[in-house]
């Protein structure tokens, strides 16, 4: 763990670095979690409950409409505590003042909080996701809204035809600095 917020510690610097076509955002929003457990016994059962996140990015655009944006995140939902860390890939085009953009990428998510992360519990706290989404634009405001697929079995211990995954679908707004 130490080696990747590491990586992602040299990875923000040298992309400070290159402020002059870069873009600090902040967001937050309205997330559903949702957790499916797949298990022969009682099949498969999805829970889902809603909460918030609150984060920033920061985008380098890399020319024609592409960028870059890794982010960190909190996330909040019931006793779930949450830190995201996505590196986004992302196009779009913009028309005077308005923009349209689509992004997706890898997202890691560490557990910070939570009954669920307690001594005892049998649920790891990390997990590695892929994101994807879309962002409309007007000035430096911005909607957005997408999805985060957990693809790690989070179950520790699981039997082999068990597993355990997290998603997140999240609706929210930004500001660009």
């Amino acid at each position: 763990m130490k080696k990747i917020l590491s990586i992602m510690a040299v990875a923000a610097v040298m992309l400070f670095a290159g402020k002059a076509n870069a873009q600090i955002s902040i967001h937050a929003g309205y997330q559903n979690y949702s957790m499916t457990v797949d298990a022969p016994i009682v099949g498969s059962t999805t829970a889902s409950e809603g909460g918030f996140y609150i984060g920033g990015t920061y985008d380098y655009k890399v020319g024609a409409g592409l960028g870059v944006a890794p982010g960190l995140y909190f996330a909040y939902v019931e006793d779930i505590m949450d830190l995201r860390v996505p590196i986004l890939l992302n196009y779009g085009i913009n028309m005077d003042e308005i923009g349209i953009s689509v992004f997706a990428g890898p997202q890691i998510n560490f557990g910070v909080a939570g009954d669920m992360y307690g001594d005892d519990s049998n649920f790891n706290r990390f997990d590695l996701g892929l994101t994807f989404g879309l962002q409309l634009s007007y000035n430096n405001i911005y909607l957005e809204g997408g999805y985060s697929l957990g693809l790690l079995n989070r179950w520790k211990d699981a039997p082999d035809d068990c597993s355990t995954k997290t998603n997140q679908f999240f609706v929210g707004v930004g500001y660009g600095l």
